[in-house]
């Protein structure tokens, strides 16, 4: 039986129509983060206004400080006046000052799953992706992943569970994924991530996915047509992440999230007086 080999698309590109779907993706992100504003806790509103701030600079005044030379700098992010009163309700003294920044360490914040959809609940929990420069190294990582963990136990104190995950987007292409939380065990899967973050990234600061200006025409060809982009310079590539095309999904990691699942929910089972002495 003879094998038909799809063509391939010849790519064309509009720049009117690239940059009206990126107006459209900050506008639906925006109207997404006003409604998990609105269904937050006050001290929950708090914790989200603060976040990028938390990142894009290191102040011994803030919660999760680790050391005036850890990563810092979110890309394209300047703190707005609400994020400012937030941070003067934790020190009366706090002031911000604007420094020019040659290199962020922060490309992009992003909240993953429930949030902003009518899944969410006062009772979800917050994943959070920090992706960050592809030429960090080993030593700046574990700083930030330190950084991290110590907003982790602030936001806990608040009755608030935060996981955040470290991403690099050019490690995440060539399959490879490093975490910051052990609630990240069943990410393995790469392409049902990959797509729960299409799905459902929210933008909080920084780059946007440079995935939506792809049509989906174009998704067997994604190198290709994201290569084009940049060199066509209809993309800064200073203002977007690429964590790769979707134009597949492989069944074996339906089974394997599956078992995934499984394990979170015998593991995670409160252990009865009975079976703790089985």
């Amino acid at each position: 039986m003879a094998v038909v080999e799809q063509m391939k698309p010849r790519i064309e590109m509009d720049g009117v129509q690239l940059r009206n779907v990126q107006r459209r993706f900050m506008v639906i992100n925006q109207d997404r983060l006003k409604r998990v504003h609105a269904g937050l806790r006050d001290r929950h509103r708090l914790f989200l206004d603060l976040l990028p701030l938390l990142f894009h600079i290191n102040h011994p005044m803030l919660p999760g400080y680790l050391s005036s030379k850890a990563p810092a700098g979110v890309s394209d992010y300047k703190p707005n006046k609400r994020t400012l009163d937030a941070a003067r309700k934790l020190s009366k003294s706090f002031t911000y000052q604007q420094r020019s920044v040659r290199a962020h360490d922060v490309l992009a914040l992003y909240m993953m799953g429930s949030s902003g959809t009518i899944a969410y609940s006062r009772k979800s929990d917050f994943d959070i992706w920090v992706c960050i420069r592809n030429d960090m190294d080993s030593e700046a990582r574990e700083m930030l992943a330190q950084k991290a963990a110590n907003i982790e136990s602030w936001a806990a104190s608040m009755s608030l569970e935060v996981h955040f995950f470290l991403m690099d987007d050019a490690a995440f292409r060539a399959g490879e994924m490093d975490s910051l939380s052990s609630e990240s065990s069943g990410s393995a899967q790469h392409h049902l991530l990959l797509d729960e973050f299409y799905r459902t990234g929210l933008l909080i600061a920084g780059r946007y996915p440079v995935w939506w200006l792809v049509p989906p025409q174009y998704e067997m060809v994604y190198e290709e047509y994201v290569s084009q982009l940049l060199h066509k310079r209809f993309v800064n590539p200073k203002e977007v992440v690429d964590f790769g095309g979707l134009d597949k999904m492989p069944a074996g990691e339906f089974f394997g999230a599956t078992l995934w699942q499984l394990y979170k929910a015998v593991s995670l089972r409160p252990t009865s007086r009975r079976s703790r002495y089985c």
